[in-house]
């Protein structure tokens, strides 16, 4: 099987949400590939940018970082300089440029052959301009498709221009897409150029979506079919794979071995995160991933499932895609799972992946790019607490729940739903924002505290709000009778995503959930 990987560019990688927006500038920056008729892909980079502030340089775009394979790659950088404000030019020393292994690929002997170019940019002052040119020409033996997903904007720096350009060889068709822009490709002869201009800092809101909605992002492929962009993913050798004895021992019921083997591949197979284009679409086979007891996601995935179709389980492999990415690749899948018994399975967490919660977000395909339906269902949590107040000796005690002295008073403070909302702690909602807000799922939760009080006073008076707005609703209620108290909390949240012209209504249910109004009794 033909082996290639493009190397990946990440410009210092911490996206911290407190950086400025502008603290750089990218002046342009270019990334060109070159697919030959041989097979062989070519990358070159080039990029000018800008440092406004000492943060620009010390915590975000310091250091460049080029990941790549010498196995089938060849790295040369060609320019690195640093141009002062008084327009003296630093060229960078020899000892800037230092490779180091790739920390995804630390834990596995196998990976260990890749490589990090970590290149320390020089002479670093604001106002000074880095310019950096690198290229990796690839082998013939490369993969059998091109594929790229690059999302654009980046946190800390604004872009005045930024182009992709890729060269095919004549006749060799290419499928592409970009989200949240109309930016189109100029097409000369066989050249396809996108170019992006003016593009914002990203935001860095806090739960901004994963797939980065919002942001333009293209995403570019030669395989003719979504069947042959997944191809390398079915490559499943004949070798013995067997789950070992002690898992499935006294596991009888299919429901039980699923449990027993997706245990095991979480807890007792580490994760490498060793992106697939590294590897260049090769993926290591089940018994390689047992004997090493570590595995990439796609690996562990496809183990799992030929251990759960050893034992006998009909068991499918299924990739999702961010919903919102209409080119798909193996550069953009979102999650490997494995499909048994019409259910869903991660091999890296305990328990079914409720597909459903994410069916506005995800599509789901097995690997002959057939689409798997699932329809869109909230989470539904429903709760029914009573809790016991009772006084002894002159203090009070409650069998659940936060209890308090507050002067000559206790505070009551309701449990928390460790299923529900409380679970998301998403306490700290900005007053403004750019980013689309994203929560973990749609969700119908109703929870009913009965405080049955004893004999103790309450102090608390009857009452309620209701908040039902586009983005779904709120209902808070405490009624006293004086014997006890009843809480009772809804919350409906009709979507995963919300653009930010929606942000303050999903807001206003949010806070209003979270707020301790409708979570606490005064007792005396």
């Amino acid at each position: 099987m033909k082996k290639y990987i493009f190397a990946a560019m990440c410009i210092s990688a911490s996206l911290a949400t407190y950086a400025q927006k502008n603290d750089a500038t990218l002046n342009n920056i270019t990334e060109t590939y070159t697919l030959h008729p041989d097979g062989a892909i070519d990358y070159d980079y080039s990029k000018s940018m800008t440092f406004h502030t000492h943060y620009s340089f010390f915590s975000l775009f310091g250091e460049t970082f080029v990941v790549y394979n010498p196995s089938f790659q060849n790295l040369t950088v060609n320019e690195c300089k640093t141009t002062l404000k008084d327009g003296t030019v630093v060229k960078a020393p020899e000892n800037a440029f230092n490779e180091v292994l790739p920390s995804g690929a630390a834990n596995s002997k196998d990976y260990n052959g890749l490589r990090e170019m970590v290149i320390t940019h020089t002479g670093l002052e604001p106002g000074c301009t880095v310019d950096l040119s690198y290229n990796v020409k690839g082998s013939p033996e490369g993969c059998p498709t091109l594929d790229i997903d690059r999302l654009i904007p980046m946190q800390g720096a604004d872009i005045k221009e930024y182009r992709i350009v890729v060269n095919v060889p004549e006749g060799t068709k290419i499928d592409w897409s970009v989200t949240d822009s109309d930016v189109k490709p100029v097409v000369n002869g066989n050249t396809y150029t996108w170019t992006f201009r003016n593009i914002p800092a990203a935001a860095g809101d806090l739960y901004a979506p994963v797939s980065r909605k919002g942001y333009p992002r293209l995403s570019v492929t030669t395989a003719g079919s979504l069947e042959e962009a997944l191809r390398p993913l079915t490559v499943e050798t004949m070798d013995i794979c067997e789950v070992p004895a002690d898992v499935l021992a006294g596991k009888s019921t299919n429901a039980e071995k699923v449990e027993a083997i997706q245990k095991f591949m979480t807890e007792r197979i580490a994760t490498c995160n060793v992106a697939p284009a590294l590897t260049g679409y090769g993926f290591r086979q089940c018994a390689s991933v047992l004997a090493s007891a570590v595995g990439t996601p796609a690996e562990k995935a496809l183990a799992m499932g030929k251990l759960l179709r050893s034992a006998g389980i009909d068991a499918k492999d299924v990739v999702a895609f961010p919903k919102n990415v209409k080119t798909r690749n193996i550069g953009n899948i979102a999650k490997y799972l494995v499909m048994a018994d019409g259910k869903f399975y991660s091999a890296d967490k305990v328990g079914e992946y409720e597909a459903s919660l994410h069916a506005d977000t995800e599509d789901l395909v097995d690997l002959a790019g057939n689409p798997v339906s699932v329809s869109l269902a909230p989470l539904v949590s429903d709760s029914n607490v009573t809790v016991e107040i009772e006084e002894k000796d002159g203090e009070k005690h409650v069998s659940d729940g936060n209890l308090l002295r507050r002067g000559s008073y206790w505070v009551y403070t309701i449990p928390e739903n460790k299923q529900g909302v409380d679970s998301w702690g998403m306490t700290q909602l900005n007053s403004k924002r750019t980013d689309w807000f994203e929560i973990p799922s749609p969700i119908n939760e109703t929870d009913v505290y009965t405080v049955k009080l004893n004999g103790v006073k309450p102090q608390t008076k009857n009452s309620e709000v209701n908040i039902d707005n586009a983005a779904g609703s709120v209902s808070l209620s405490v009624m006293n009778t004086g014997s006890e108290v009843v809480v009772r909390r809804q919350i409906k949240l009709n979507k995963s995503l919300y653009s930010p012209a929606e942000y303050q209504m999903v807001r206003k249910l949010l806070l209003e959930w979270y707020s301790p109004t409708y979570r606490r009794i005064v007792l005396k």
